[in-house]
């Protein structure tokens, strides 16, 4: 399956506060044919849109203005939804319970970002044909 069928019309969440690294996420989304829900710079509204957007993966920078995306993956985790984290911090600052999560470090380029994607929703399609 090629990348653009994979991602092609998907729905991915993105949560970041820095409008480059958001302009870099779209541009890299756009490109592959998803759709962007958000971008979420603030906890309050990432929380909204992962409790009742329709998404088949997210973007998440872990720390947003608010507070932290733990309780944001902690509802994609429960609706079955892909996620990623993207920090600059050691997986040893990340929170336990989502240690063994995908993760993207900081600074990382458009095509770390694609493949990483592809995972995502290649998983996701996989989970939905069995």
């Amino acid at each position: 399956m090629a990348a653009q069928d994979i991602a092609e019309g998907r729905q991915v969440l993105v949560v970041e506060d820095e409008m480059t690294i958001v302009l870099v996420i779209e541009d890299t989304l756009l490109e592959l044919g998803a759709h962007v829900v958000g971008p979420a710079s603030r906890l309050d509204a990432a929380l909204r849109l992962a409790s009742e957007a329709s998404i088949d993966a997210a973007i998440l920078d872990v720390n947003i203005r608010g507070g932290n995306s733990y309780p944001v993956a902690d509802i994609l985790a429960e609706r079955g939804i892909p996620f990623v984290f993207c920090s600059g911090y050691s997986d040893w600052a990340l929170e336990e319970r989502h240690r063994d999560r995908p993760r993207l470090t900081k600074p990382y380029s458009p095509s770390d970002l694609t493949e990483r994607l592809l995972q995502l929703l290649g998983a996701a399609s996989n989970e939905r044909s069995h």
